[in-house]
């Protein structure tokens, strides 16, 4: 074993030498895949170190490549801002331990490495390859949970493959548990980037079409209601837009045809792995409520039509704990309101329902940042929005932060997670890319560039 784990690291180090963007890609992968564990011999988790050692690459920059200053645009002095806050507040209540300050640095980590690399390609390339490869993980998980365990929570096949034992509580219980709702997020999020790739033909592979059902098989087989919802209107969005040109009809016929497609190949695959696989009646039963009876039940309800009770589950649970959620801040002083009380301040006061999280984005942003938090959050988030919606095509970022701006409505902290924000400093470097291009455009009457483009 450590053979092999001095093995990996002498390759490890040599492409990061040689190939930092195939190291880019590993940290952008186990990064969005949330993939992560403790390595014998080091003071750190696998996905620090990598982090680390890649950032320390990008200070190494060899002569002749040139790139913008980092705090040379306002969006990425936005987001170091919103940082430095969270970690203001986070530290006025005590809250400002180990686990929070390694999440801070690798969040900066993150982010400016998506700023880097999207300039040292000049492309979204390696961006692409790590959604897809993550995608991909988590429909594998997914499918693994569903062959073996024939239940949720989702077993990882990473820590099957590497061995590692199930951690428990002293009361039985297993300490982490992935849920289902991040892997359906994770396919849904490679879905809608890949399909606005594939419109606006920036890729050509034939792959692609391949990836477009498994990840909405994905999204499917999570029962995510909130990737579903966030899946589903973004795409309504994307073909709409579509059908504004009369040249592009056709393609948009024949993008509805491969999603009807996907949908039927998606119930095959469904009453193939029920046949196949012998799930158990609980299990698909389960499966059937969380996508359909419960959602049906909620719109009854919502529009004052009978509705059956023992069927609204936990879309009728979420209602509740966001209630609870908004009476507890109410609850807090003027002061705490304003400004929140710190990350991870919602469970360390157990205010929750059940005292878990509100699962509802916005709200916890509130509560853990304040008003001032939350509207600096999304005044930033719309300013970056509208600047890249200046481009002639949409930014496949800009669709995937939309995205999570959807899904968080009913979830928790992915607003401001590790993987929202790379996607948000790539979608500030691909506006201001474009703004260089913009600048560097040769003046008609002189020939030269109408404004000069400076790099560091």
């Amino acid at each position: 074993m450590s053979i092999l784990v001095i093995f990996c690291a002498i390759v490890f180090m040599y492409l990061l030498v040689v190939k930092p963007e195939l190291i880019a890609i590993l940290f952008f992968t186990i990064t969005i895949a949330d993939i992560n564990f403790e390595l014998g011999g080091l003071p750190m988790n696998i996905r620090a170190a990598i982090g680390l050692a890649l950032f320390g690459r990008t200070l190494l920059i060899p002569n002749g490549e040139n790139h913008p200053p980092f705090f040379s645009d306002p969006g990425m002095k936005a987001i170091v801002i919103f940082i430095a806050y969270t970690m203001l507040i986070t530290a006025m209540y005590d809250l400002f331990d180990q686990q929070f300050i390694k999440q801070t640095g690798l969040t900066l980590i993150a982010v400016y490495t998506a700023w880097f690399y999207f300039f040292k390609r000049g492309n979204l390339s390696l961006l692409r390859i790590s959604l897809i490869i993550s995608g991909l993980i988590c429909f594998a998980d997914l499918l693994y949970t569903y062959m073996v365990a024939g239940d949720f929570p989702v077993q990882r096949v990473f820590l099957v493959l590497m061995k590692v034992p199930t951690e428990y509580d002293e009361m039985g219980n297993v300490l982490e548990i992935y849920n289902h709702n991040f892997f359906g997020q994770i396919c849904g999020m490679c879905f809608i980037f890949l399909f606005n790739e594939f419109i606006n033909k920036r890729i050509q592979n034939k792959f692609t079409l391949l990836l477009l059902p498994i990840m909405g098989l994905g999204v499917l087989m999570s029962t995510s209601r909130s990737t579903l919802l966030a899946t589903i209107v973004i795409s309504l969005i994307l073909l709409a837009r579509e059908l504004r040109h009369h040249s592009r009809a056709k393609r948009v016929y024949n993008i509805l045809g491969l999603l009807v497609v996907a949908v039927f190949m998606a119930l095959f695959v469904f009453t193939f792995m029920q046949d196949t696989l012998h799930l158990s009646k609980d299990f698909v039963d389960n499966i059937t409520n969380r996508l359909i009876d419960e959602p049906i039940q909620v719109l009854n309800k919502a529009l004052g039509k009978n509705y059956n009770a023992s069927e609204l589950g936990a879309m009728d649970w979420r209602e509740e704990a966001a209630a609870v959620a908004w009476d507890k801040f109410l609850r807090l002083n003027f002061v705490e309101q304003m400004f929140g009380i710190g990350t991870g301040g919602f469970l360390a006061r157990h205010l929750g329902h059940l005292d878990l999280n509100p699962h509802n984005g916005p709200l916890l942003l509130m509560i853990q940042s304040g008003i001032v938090g939350l509207l600096y959050y999304f005044i930033f988030l719309g300013v970056v929005l509208r600047q890249s919606f200046k481009a002639p095509d949409v930014s496949s970022c800009a669709l995937v932060t939309i995205f999570v701006l959807i899904f968080c409505i009913g979830q928790n902290e992915e607003l401001t997670s590790y993987s929202t924000l790379i996607f948000v400093a790539t979608l500030i470097a691909e506006s201001r890319m474009r703004d260089f291009q913009t600048a560097a455009e040769p003046d008609p009457e002189t020939g030269g560039s109408i404004h000069p483009v400076t790099t560091a």
